[in-house]
């Protein structure tokens, strides 16, 4: 699904390096590490929104890609547009809406909706779209506790039915053990460890155990 090999993209104070990375499809992988560890410059390469200095990211050939960023990007129309621009044919529009929280919200725009529901309306987009491959970038950081807890339920679910490949950015230790079947921590742009979720109990690097010690799974 996602093959990346010599990846390098260099800014002025911060320098992004993978040697080699594979991702097959319908696995579904949280990214994590420190603030400024190259999270969500990861998913901007993969989604082909900024290009690699040098190196390759390849994705499948007809593989459809979503890309949710940190900051909701609100089309000027109400709630329920919003999530139907882009959607497939076979979406149950009123069934992804009621999943997110957003049915008393559906005739609202988004000069009308606070931080949270605009990030819920964006993630409902993501889950009606046609895409094979969700690139999510902390798509929960504006819910609460519960509300959270019932989307990672949502997209945990709707990845598994529909066998997308998930490549989501956190720093919920809750959300990588409800969403994710691996994990890939990345320290000053570079990758300490990639492995399944289980693994996280013994991680191989020093960066992995120390960084890992700071969460309560």
């Amino acid at each position: 699904m996602i093959k990346i090999n010599g990846l390098e993209k260099n800014f002025s104070s911060f320098s992004l390096k993978i040697d080699e990375l594979h991702i097959e499809k319908g696995e579904r992988v949280a990214v994590i590490g420190p603030n400024g560890s190259g999270k969500s410059t990861l998913l901007r390469l993969v989604s082909g929104i900024i290009k690699p200095d040098s190196g390759s990211i390849k994705v499948s050939e007809n593989c459809t890609v979503g890309y949710e960023p940190q900051t909701p990007y609100c089309f000027r129309c109400s709630a329920k547009k919003n999530i139907e621009l882009g959607a497939r044919e076979d979406a149950d529009i009123p069934e992804i809406m009621a999943r997110c929280m957003l049915s008393d919200l559906r005739d609202k725009p988004p000069a009308k909706l606070s931080g949270g529901e605009k990030q819920r309306m964006c993630f409902a987009r993501m889950i009606a779209g046609k895409y094979d491959l969700l690139l999510l970038d902390e798509p929960m950081s504006a819910a609460d506790i519960e509300t959270s807890r019932a989307l990672e339920k949502y997209l945990a679910e709707v990845c598994e039915k529909e066998n997308k490949t998930l490549l989501i950015s956190t720093h919920l230790p809750r959300q990588v053990l409800n969403v994710a079947t691996k994990v890939l921590i990345l320290n000053n742009g570079e990758v300490s460890e990639y492995c399944g979720v289980s693994d996280l109990k013994e991680p191989k690097s020093e960066f992995g155990r120390k960084f890992i010690d700071q969460w309560r799974f």
